[in-house]
C-alpha cells in the first residue's frame, strides 16, 4: 500500500465488530513501514470519539458504540408475579423480572440438569413457543429425560437445540432460554463472567437460566467465583448429600419475597431425585 489515508482507515473501522489490533486494519494490508503513521491515525480517531483502546491490551482497539436504549421506568410497574416458574418452591422467596439471568450452580450429580428440565416443564404453559432449551447431548438422552418427567412424547411447543458454547450469538433476546450447561475453560476462570455478561447483554425482555459447574471443596459459587454473581437476578447453589439427594441454597436474590417472615439466605431446600429427573420429598430447613 503506497499511501495511507485516514478516511480509508476510518471507513474500515466503522465496519468492524469486536476488538481488533491496529496491524489488522484494512484487512492487514498496511505495510509495517507505515505503522507509525497508522498509530497516529488511530490516536486521531480516538480524539474524534470513533474508537477506544481496549483496556489491558496494548495496540488493541474497538469501535465506540454510541447507541442508547432509553428505559421508560415511569411506565413500568413493579412485578407482582414472577416471569418464570422454578422448581423446589423457589418462587416463594423471589420475584424474577424481565430481563434476567438466573444461575444454578452445582457440583457433579447435584441435580442441575433436573433443575433445568423441570423448569422447562413448568414454563410450557407460560412461555410455550418462546421457550428454548440448549443442551450438549443428542436426541436420545434428551428424550429419555423428558420421558422420565412424564411429558408427552410427540413434538412439543418449545424448541431444543444442541449447543456447547457462544450462547449469546444465538439466543432470542425475548425468549426464555435454558442453558444446560455453560462450559468453562478451567484455566481461564477469569473469563467466565464475560460469557455471562454477553448473555445478559443480549437479553431484551427474555430470561436466561444458566446451569454451571461448581469446583470441589467448600466453594459456594460456580467456576469464576464472585464475578459470576454480578449479573444474575437469582443465584442458587446445589449440593449433594447422597447418590440421589441434595439441597439447594440461595446465594443472591435481587428481588426477595416475604414468605413467612423467613430469611431465604438461612434456608436449605432438601430434595431427592427420582430417575435423575423428578424432584420429590422436598423439605425446607433453617
Amino acid at each position: 500500500m503506497p499511501e495511507l489515508k485516514q478516511m480509508d482507515v476510518e471507513n474500515w473501522v466503522k465496519e468492524t465488530t469486536g476488538d481488533f489490533h491496529y496491524t489488522k486494519v484494512l484487512d492487514g494490508l498496511v505495510s509495517p513501514r507505515l505503522f507509525t503513521q497508522l498509530r497516529q491515525i488511530m490516536k486521531r480517531l480516538k480524539e474524534k470519539n470513533i474508537i477506544s483502546p481496549v483496556s489491558g491490551k496494548d495496540g488493541w482497539w474497538r469501535l465506540i458504540d454510541n447507541s442508547l436504549e432509553e428505559v421508560a421506568w415511569w411506565e413500568s410497574e413493579t412485578p407482582q408475579e414472577t416471569a418464570i416458574e422454578l422448581p423446589l418452591n423457589i418462587n416463594n422467596y423471589c420475584l424474577i423480572p424481565r430481563p434476567s439471568v438466573i444461575i444454578c450452580a452445582g457440583k457433579y450429580n447435584a441435580g442441575k440438569s433436573a433443575f433445568c428440565i423441570n423448569t422447562v416443564k413448568l414454563n410450557i404453559p407460560k412461555w410455550g413457543g418462546n421457550l428454548d432449551y440448549y443442551v450438549s447431548e443428542g436426541a436420545e438422552l434428551v428424550k429419555d429425560k423428558f420421558r422420565k418427567l412424564g411429558l408427552p412424547m410427540e413434538a412439543p411447543c418449545f424448541r431444543t437445540f444442541r449447543r456447547t458454547e457462544n450462547f449469546a450469538d444465538v439466543i432470542n433476546p425475548d425468549n426464555l432460554s435454558i442453558i444446560d450447561y455453560l462450559r468453562v475453560d478451567m484455566t481461564q476462570t477469569y473469563a467466565v463472567s464475560e460469557k455471562i455478561f454477553e448473555i445478559f447483554n443480549k437479553l431484551k425482555t427474555g430470561i436466561a437460566l444458566i446451569a454451571m459447574q461448581k469446583p470441589g471443596g467448600e466453594r459456594k459459587l460456580a467456576f469464576g467465583g464472585g464475578a459470576t454473581a454480578f449479573e444474575p437476578s437469582l443465584y442458587v447453589g446445589m449440593e449433594t448429600t447422597g447418590m440421589s439427594s441434595g439441597w439447594l441454597g440461595f446465594e443472591k436474590i435481587k428481588i426477595p419475597r416475604q414468605y413467612g417472615g423467613v430469611d431465604p439466605y438461612s434456608i436449605k431446600i432438601n430434595y431427592k431425585i427420582k430417575n435423575g429427573a423428578e424432584f420429590y420429598d422436598i423439605r425446607e430447613e433453617m
